[in-house]
């Protein structure tokens, strides 16, 4: 019984399965774009890189912060145009 339920909601086959980027999937900002954090827009942020998030099936943006070793990312609506 336990197994024909995980096998029911296997996260590799459902709905929340992570998938590549298709051609419908596009990107809100472009590596070099100025941004500001919604929650801090008081500092400008340069877009480093997009990077597709498998489990979220959107991109995420990579951008720059003042710890260089900890690369840090954020969705879209987390970010506004600088």
């Amino acid at each position: 019984m336990a197994e024909r339920f995980w096998r029911h909601h296997d996260p590799k086959t459902g709905p929340d399965a992570p998938r590549a980027a298709g051609p419908q999937d596009r990107a809100t900002f472009a590596p070099g774009d100025l941004v500001r954090l919604v929650a801090r827009p008081e500092r400008v942020r340069r877009v480093l890189e997009v990077v597709w998030h498998w489990h979220r099936h959107e991109f995420v943006y990579v951008i720059e912060t003042r710890r260089p070793c900890t690369p840090a990312y954020w969705f879209a609506e987390q970010l506004d145009r600088a």
